[in-house]
């Protein structure tokens, strides 16, 4: 009988548990239904003030003022919200409540240090079912998106050199409209400065939000003379350092059509004890010697007069050898400074070089007092004073060796365990484009000299004399040589400077001129990882451009920057927009 009752009460507590776990069972049932719903909402919301927050950022960039784009950012987040979250959604109880905050991070001195962040913060009554039995009726739900981007400070390097023509349709005018368009793509706290640069660079603009100021100045451009390229780069890595903020993305767009040419340095006076042989014409005071029978330069005749040699590539007048050119200058251990430039184009032979020019607008060319014979500056006679061009030029680069190679080069540039165009000739393997539209449609892309020895001198340096080594001030394809490695020297500088992390980004307009075309010189200066296919390569196409081979010198511990290329004068709009999305970009 006790088992029997033991066993009765056994039946009861059972009931009694199973009710209980019944009871249980139906609220973790009802719980897991809420927080299902409240789950749903909770990723919709996010998924929301992301895109409000991205959106957001994205809308300072059509700001013309601070107040504007803090309005635009509100208005954008609420609108955002407002579209990815409607009011009702999954039966919550009301609209989203939305708190968007935008600002610029200070540094510790509470000075600006180049990061803007968005933060978009969102709220909402989620609805509950089965937990309101237990007297909770509503849960809130809140989500937070956020977004930054590092403020800019982009120095803008133009080429307004003769090479890019005048008039309505040239590519002056067309790099004009396209920068001008570039301008109106960038939020007011961001600092956007401008370089322009023919054989003087000219510093227009430092960096500021004054857009308009700088969009008036593009307008005015007006281009001529020559391309001097490592100056203009030069100072916009200053104006990159002057503005002081490391944290943002320190930019440099340069845009250029061509070959520099134009080489700052402190030029050794030639004033040797016995003169040397080289490129006419020499002024007609002193008179230079007799000139028969003297010549090193195998079948070039002997003269000192100019325009009396043989032609170029593009039949361009050259000279000839003058043997013992009269020496000018007085004092050995005198420099001469400033900007020498060439004056007859790519030519290989002894058209005119020119100088010396003032590098900026506020640093001069200085002719020291014992080259008496000089009345200001040489002009096209320079080659009379100054003995050769210094190895290193003045902002330190190297005008002989160029960059570090990484690799090595199908193009036939690197020599030495360097990147350089020391050895090169420009006028020379007329290429033709596959595409008919092209305008011009061949070009040259030039070779190593040493392959064309019957061209000119076959040599970029002096071969003999007491400055045999030393690349020559009397030969314009020279100075485009030196200006091409001083203008990567100065690249791979710019972009060691491991406080502010410049960038650089190129845009190469090729076909204008006279000029040769380089496949690797602006990929080197951008240093992009790879070499593009020109205009005139036969894998071009005009919808995508073909790697030809890996840059040969890529250094991957810099930065690395677009290297965009066209023949196309009307493509320019374009590539601009594309480097302004580039350095635009958002991160999340």
């Amino acid at each position: 009988m006790a088992t029997q009752r033991r066993q009765q009460s056994q039946r009861g507590v059972a009931l009694y548990f199973y009710a209980l776990m019944v009871v249980g069972s139906i609220g973790c049932i009802g719980l897991a239904v809420d927080v299902g719903t409240i789950y749903m909402i909770k990723a919709r919301l996010s998924a929301a003030v992301d895109a409000a927050a991205l959106a957001g950022g994205r809308s300072v960039n059509f700001a013309n003022s601070t107040a504007t784009a803090q309005t635009n950012f509100t208005t954008t987040a609420d609108n955002f919200i407002a579209a990815n979250f409607p009011t009702g959604y999954f039966n919550t109880l009301s609209a989203p409540m939305v708190t968007p905050t935008f600002s610029e991070e200070s540094d510790g001195n509470g000075n600006p240090d180049g990061v803007l962040d968005f933060k978009v913060v969102a709220s909402v009554s989620a609805p509950t079912y089965f937990m309101r039995i237990f007297g909770v009726n509503s849960v809130n739900v809140g989500a937070t998106g956020t977004a930054s981007r590092r403020g800019l400070v982009l120095m803008l390097v133009l080429d307004q050199s003769s090479s890019m023509g005048s008039g309505a349709g040239s590519p002056c005018e067309v790099m004009k409209s396209a920068a001008e368009n570039f301008m109106t793509m960038f939020s007011p706290y961001d600092n956007v400065g401008l370089v322009t640069f023919d054989i003087t660079a000219h510093l227009l603009d430092t960096p500021s939000n004054n857009f308009t100021q700088v969009s008036n100045d593009i307008a005015a451009i007006s281009c001529n003379s020559n391309t001097n390229t490592i100056s203009a780069l030069d100072i916009a890595y200053q104006q990159i350092k002057n503005k002081g903020m490391p944290l943002a993305l320190n930019t440099i767009v340069l845009f250029t059509d061509g070959s520099p040419n134009g080489i700052t340095a402190n030029f050794p006076a030639r004033a040797p004890a016995t003169a040397d042989t080289r490129w006419g014409p020499a002024m007609s005071s002193p008179a230079p010697p007799s000139q028969s029978g003297h010549s090193d330069y195998d079948s070039i005749p002997d003269s000192c007069s100019d325009g009396v040699g043989s032609t170029d590539a593009n039949g361009v007048a050259t000279n000839a050898a003058c043997y013992q050119m009269p020496k000018v200058c007085t004092v050995s251990t005198d420099t001469l400074f400033g900007t020498l430039a060439q004056w007859g184009d790519q030519n290989s032979y002894g058209a005119d070089t020119y100088g010396l020019a003032n590098p900026t607008d506020t640093l001069s060319a200085t002719i020291p007092a014992s080259c008496t014979n000089s009345s200001g500056l040489p002009s096209v006679n320079i080659r009379q004073f100054i003995a050769y061009i210094p190895n290193t030029d003045y902002y330190g680069n190297s005008l002989i060796n160029g960059v570090a190679a990484t690799g090595t080069s199908t193009y036939g540039t690197v020599n030495g365990g360097y990147d350089n165009r020391t050895g090169w000739l420009f006028q020379i393997n007329n290429e033709c484009s596959p595409v008919g539209t092209i305008t011009p449609n061949c070009r040259n892309i030039g070779d190593q000299w040493s392959s064309h020895n019957t061209v000119g001198l076959a040599s970029n340096t002096f071969t003999s004399g007491p400055y045999s080594g030393y690349l020559r001030p009397d030969q314009p394809n020279t100075i485009v040589a030196a200006g091409m490695n001083g203008s990567m020297s100065e690249a791979y500088r710019i972009r060691s400077d491991t406080t502010y992390n410049p960038v650089i980004h190129t845009i190469y307009l090729t076909g204008n001129a006279t000029d040769s075309v380089d496949r690797e010189f602006l990929a080197i200066v951008a240093n992009a990882p790879n070499i593009l296919a020109l205009p005139y390569d036969a894998t071009y196409t005009t919808t995508t451009d073909p790697v030809l081979y890996a840059n040969p010198a890529y250094q991957t511990t810099q930065q690395t920057g677009k290297y965009l290329v066209t023949a196309d004068r009307n493509a320019l709009t374009g590539l601009f927009a594309q480097l302004a999305s580039e350095v635009l970009r958002l991160s999340h």
